[in-house]
């Protein structure tokens, strides 16, 4: 099979976002008037699409949704970012996935998200051919079964398989063996080995990717080669607004960095780059960079350099 070198293809979960920015969270059973409202699409995997269709690079979105309102806004959001939908379906009669997102003066929020009642794609629904042909392989991992037969089609063909790992599910080390690199969350690593970030990364290297990267937030984020070397990456210094989507760009521009086959420590310094300049406006998407603006803050910043542990 020819493999398209250029096409990165996400398999995850699509959502819409109803954002506010407000003074300060307010008490139970208080009022508080929201200072902006902003309406988006969302969603990890279809997020870092997006990173990367900004960047130039060719992606599409294997999902399934509503057919509600919501459900088309989702759509239409990611073609007009460029992000081939083809094989993005409607699930009649059924709800998308919706989250209201409360962001406060420091750039933190919380968010409170439904999962709606469209149904995943089945295994049995997946364009095998479709997934063998890419260059990379974006997960989410949410629903596990479809994403190990997907894995599994990614690893018989070539495929650079990429996990966005948020949280620590039920069946999720079924999908680790097939994970080339695993891009996880503080929140995942604890889950694995509690407050032992470098015990964590032992335990998920020990499923033999290439490399684990835990991100970290304003703390940057540490990652582990196969080889047992390990590097801190710091965060770069930006005006944040709004923290929501970091993760999700940040793998982006990570996958963005594999697809140029640099070295690793460039490709997460890129990532985290990416991720620093969404920050400047509220909303997953608002502020996702083009390449020259994070060509710009990789020169103009040193602070990027890594630390080796």
């Amino acid at each position: 099979m020819e493999r398209n070198q250029k096409v990165v293809l996400g398999l995850g979960q699509c959502s819409f976002d109803l954002l506010g920015s407000l003074a300060c969270y307010p008490q139970l059973d208080q009022k508080v008037e929201l200072n902006s409202l902003l309406l988006q699409g969302g969603g990890p995997v279809a997020t870092a699409l997006v990173t990367l269709a900004r960047l130039g690079v060719q992606t599409k979105i294997l999902s399934r949704i509503g057919d509600d309102h919501f459900a088309h806004l989702i759509r239409s959001g990611l073609e007009r970012e460029g992000v081939d939908c083809l094989h993005l379906s409607f699930d009649r009669r059924q709800t998308s996935q919706l989250a209201f997102i409360a962001i406060d003066q420091s750039g933190h929020r919380n968010v409170f998200w439904h999962r709606g009642t469209a149904r995943a794609l089945q295994a049995d629904q997946l364009p095998l051919d479709v997934i063998g042909s890419a260059a990379v392989l974006h997960l989410d991992g949410l629903h596990i079964t479809p994403s190990v037969v997907a894995a599994q089609a990614a690893r018989q063909n070539g495929v650079v398989t990429v996990l966005d790992g948020g949280t620590l599910r039920t069946d999720t080390e079924k999908l680790l063996p097939l994970i080339d690199h695993m891009v996880v969350s503080q929140t995942f690593a604890r889950q694995v080995a509690g407050h032992d970030l470098f015990k964590a990364l032992d335990k998920l290297s020990a499923w033999n990717a290439e490399a684990v990267t835990i991100t970290l937030g304003r703390e940057g984020s540490l990652t582990r080669l196969q080889d047992g070397t390990c590097f801190r990456q710091p965060a770069f210094r930006v005006e944040a607004v709004d923290t929501t989507g970091c993760g999700d760009v940040f793998h982006g521009g990570y996958i963005y960095g594999l697809l140029q086959q640099w070295p690793m420590c460039d490709v997460v310094r890129f990532a985290a780059a990416c991720a620093a300049l969404k920050t400047r406006a509220v909303g997953g998407r608002t502020a996702i960079p083009t390449l020259q603006d994070v060509e710009r803050l990789l020169q103009s910043q040193h602070g990027g350099r890594q630390g080796h542990e």
